[in-house]
């Protein structure tokens, strides 16, 4: 049996996870358009951008895991 407080949980998250991602998807589109008009590729400035959030992500762990 599932646990209702573990579902509810993951399902506010997924529904925190997506209301962010519809924020600033936007964002993300217009940095790209911002890029492809300084002669950038756009699939170079995806990754670019994939390469910088992976390192933000990294970081934000590290730090979690050294408050605990």
């Amino acid at each position: 049996m599932v646990d209702s407080q573990l579902a509810k949980n993951r399902s506010t998250s997924d529904q925190r996870m997506e209301t962010c991602r519809s924020e600033f998807e936007p964002l993300l589109f217009e940095l790209i358009r911002n890029g492809e008009k300084r002669g950038w590729k756009a699939a170079e400035i995806a990754m670019a951008l994939a390469d910088a959030a992976d390192d933000v992500i990294l970081k934000l762990a590290r730090e979690t895991k050294s408050k605990h």
